[in-house]
């Protein structure tokens, strides 16, 4: 999938994340086989995916996007303001519509709608290879765009353990008040 992303002129890393969106259990399911060979096989192809994915091709990727991140103090503070109006308009809104989407669409409680709020906030990944064509690949855009969303993304994947952290209480409370 990489390979054939790469050929229509993607980044190798959308193919893959194309065919992480397509690597579902049944499509394991093969003939004859009984039901627990197939999610054997499944399990199998999942547990090597991962391996790969996160013990050396993702931190390479993300070790050669830093290698391009020079740590400007000046730009830094010049992008201050924009990154916390942007932090915080993309955190109220993410949380928002994925609390509320849980709660009026899967009938989530109001403790679990916000768990599920929270525990959406960071997914970055694709972010940093969109930002490594603009800004590496392609110098689309300048470094002050490029230092305000990456420290935005950055942002956004630390609340999510943080808020996570912070919300477990009240989601514990809300489960153990049921009837």
């Amino acid at each position: 999938m990489a390979l054939l992303g790469h050929a229509f002129g993607f980044h190798v890393a959308v193919g893959a994340y194309m065919a992480g969106l397509v690597l579902k259990e049944e499509y394991f399911v093969f003939g004859a086989h009984t039901p627990e060979s197939d999610l054997t096989i499944h399990r199998d192809t999942r547990k090597i995916i991962d391996s790969i994915a996160f013990s050396w091709i993702g931190p390479v990727f993300f070790i050669v996007l830093g290698t391009h991140l020079v740590l400007d103090l000046d730009i830094l503070l010049s992008v201050l303001d924009e990154t916390l109006a942007l932090v915080s308009c993309l955190f109220l809104g993410q949380v928002l519509s994925a609390s509320l989407a849980a709660r009026y669409t899967g009938s989530f409680n109001w403790a679990e709608s916000w768990m599920i709020g929270f525990g959406m906030l960071g997914r970055a990944e694709l972010a940093f290879v969109v930002l490594d064509i603009a800004y590496v690949q392609h110098s689309i855009i300048n470094d002050q765009m490029f230092y305000t969303l990456m420290f935005t993304a950055f942002s956004l994947n630390v609340a999510v353990p943080l808020t996570i952290r912070w919300w477990k209480p009240h989601y514990l409370r809300s489960i153990d008040t049921r009837p």
